[in-house]
């Protein structure tokens, strides 16, 4: 029988029931149960990680079965949006009545989704069915990290927290083999179908390892009209950045409707959290330094890391000529680094109680492989771009898990849910607005850099031809690439060679210049990084599950 621990509200804060704290998981938990339970977490993370790495790679098949391939995009980025967009609620609605509902709703959004997803008639079906999925993840990771917060204390979290990121880091590992090996052998709709028995083993395993608790509070106290602003807005945004680059230009109307309304219903959302007595996240929390700082280094880890790391496989299979396997493998490392810079940092850190120094190397570490991507050419050994993807790892790994203890350890226990998810949250929105503001630096360079190089190009050719040059994955689709090239072999007077030739040799050129000014842009976000770890207050990481007055007074 699930286990149930009825307990009022922490910290006698907004929408408690009463001034006696409530007794956190970890403080009734036996070692035995601590130990099902973490493993169970895990679980959960393993099932919503995997999906991610499988997909990307059955995607060619999907596009070859569905069609739809102008709605290719969509498939990720409704994800991204639906999952970010109920995160704070979620943070919020977990901290009133308890994180083992909305686990286990969020787990079985994300088995049913992955049901109709495998059985996807359409693109846009598909595309509904991710949007679930998202939500189903939001839910899952939110409550996951913030578990984490109820069953152990800060000084044990750090310790334990690598192990967590092992079972994202194992799954983004063997999840693309799994893609491969799922797609070419029963179909890619087994891509999906895989989530179902995994999820519900993790709904089995949540459901009587994982205590029920509600802290205090009623539904109808719930900010629901601040949520909903928080929302819209988020949408709004999101959507701004990705229709920018994909539709309608920077300057288009609709662009910059979008990002009027997002930017007013902020303004909306700011005044509605001032005066609502249980806000969906208290500005009081911004008071607070360490809370603060700590947002700020997830976002630009979240901006200058993600942001132009997504581009490198471009570079990997234009500018150098590798396979998009062999560019996955190049890339790979990254994740190794970060494994292991997880599990080292949170025992340094568990050991200490200190975590400043450590963020610094981090972010060092972060900067420092920024500053050899921007080395790269066309003639760059590719193996030395797994080292400095492994050092890049490295440095993630000592930022990304600690700065969720950090954070964590900053607020009273009462607002574990909102500061974990308010974390999760500025993450992914920095990581939108990383991959739009990238992808203009890099497609804007690109295009500057080949129309400058190629003016006797452009003269010899076609302008139809031409206009095929100024994509840098031309080469990379054999039947449009064929067409191409055999009209610039057409050329009179044997000039068809020299004039291809120059063409490819101004595409690479140019696609490393864009990689190269992206990274420059990433090395700067790391230098604000290392100012910002340099110089976050240090309050030591407590043994104890509530913080002291004074270590409250302390992080403000």
């Amino acid at each position: 029988m699930a286990q149930t621990a009825s307990a009022p509200s922490s910290m006698g804060g907004p929408g408690s029931g009463s001034g006696e704290p409530s007794l956190a998981l970890g403080e009734f938990m036996t070692g035995r149960q601590k130990f099902l339970l973490m493993n169970s977490l895990m679980l959960c993370m393993f099932v919503s990680a995997l999906d991610q790495s499988i997909i990307a790679t059955a995607m060619p098949k999907i596009l070859a079965d569905l069609g739809g391939f102008k709605l290719l995009s969509w498939v990720f980025t409704t994800y991204l949006l639906s999952s970010t967009v109920v995160v704070p609620v979620v943070g919020k609605l977990s901290d009133m009545f308890g994180r083992k509902p909305f686990l286990l709703a969020g787990i079985a959004l994300f088995v049913g989704a992955s049901a109709a997803a495998g059985a996807a008639p359409s693109m846009l079906f598909l595309i509904g069915a991710r949007t679930v999925q998202g939500v189903g993840g939001g839910l899952i990771f939110s409550c996951v990290f913030a578990t984490m917060g109820d069953l152990f204390t800060p000084i044990q979290r750090a310790k334990y927290m690598g192990y967590f990121i092992s079972s994202f880091t194992i799954a983004s590992l063997i999840g693309p083999a799994v893609g491969g090996f799922l797609t070419d052998g029963p179909g890619w709709r087994w891509c999906f179908y895989i989530n179902l028995p995994v999820g519900v083993i993790a709904m089995i395993f949540i459901w009587f390892n994982l205590p029920a608790t509600k802290k205090g509070g009623r539904l109808s106290d719930v900010d629901f009209a601040g949520a909903a602003l928080l929302g819209v807005a988020t949408t709004a945004l999101m959507l701004a950045l990705v229709w920018a680059g994909e539709r309608f230009g920077w300057g288009a109307p609709e662009t910059v409707g979008l990002f009027g309304v997002a930017g007013a219903l902020v303004l909306a959302f700011l005044w509605q959290e001032s005066r609502h007595p249980n806000a969906i996240l208290p500005l009081a929390l911004f008071r607070n330094r360490t809370f603060v700082y700590g947002c700020l280094i997830v976002s630009c880890m979240g901006t200058g890391l993600f942001g132009a790391v997504q581009f490198l496989p471009t570079f990997l299979q234009t500018a150098l000529g590798s396979s998009a396997t062999a560019s996955g493998l190049i890339s790979t490392p990254q994740a190794v680094g970060l494994l292991v810079s997880s599990i080292i940092g949170g025992q340094i850190v568990a050991r200490t109680g200190r975590f400043k120094y450590t963020v610094l190397v981090g972010a060092s570490l972060t900067a420092i492989s920024a500053f050899l991507l921007t080395t790269m050419d066309e003639h760059t050994i590719p193996w030395h771009i797994s080292v400095y993807m492994v050092i890049s790892g490295l440095g993630g790994g000592m930022i990304g898990p600690l700065m969720s203890v950090v954070i964590q350890n900053s607020v009273s226990h009462e607002f574990m849910g909102v500061a974990t998810s308010s974390r999760q949250f500025f993450m992914q929105i920095s990581q939108v607005i990383g991959v739009a503001v990238f992808g203009v630096i890099f497609t804007t360079s690109y295009s500057t850099t080949f129309t400058d190089e190629t003016a006797r190009v452009r003269e010899a050719i076609p302008a139809v031809a031409y206009a095929e040059f100024q994509d840098p994955t031309l080469a990379l689709d054999p039947a449009r690439y064929a067409a191409v090239r055999a009209t610039v072999l057409a050329l009179p007077d044997g000039r068809g060679e020299s004039v291809l030739a120059e063409a490819l040799g101004a595409q690479k050129d140019a696609v490393t210049v864009g990689i190269r000014r992206l990274f420059f842009v990433s090395l700067g976000i790391g230098v604000v990084m290392m100012f910002l770890a340099a110089t976050i207050r240090e309050v030591p990481i407590r043994s104890t599950f509530r913080p002291s007055a004074e270590e409250m007074v302390g992080g403000a």
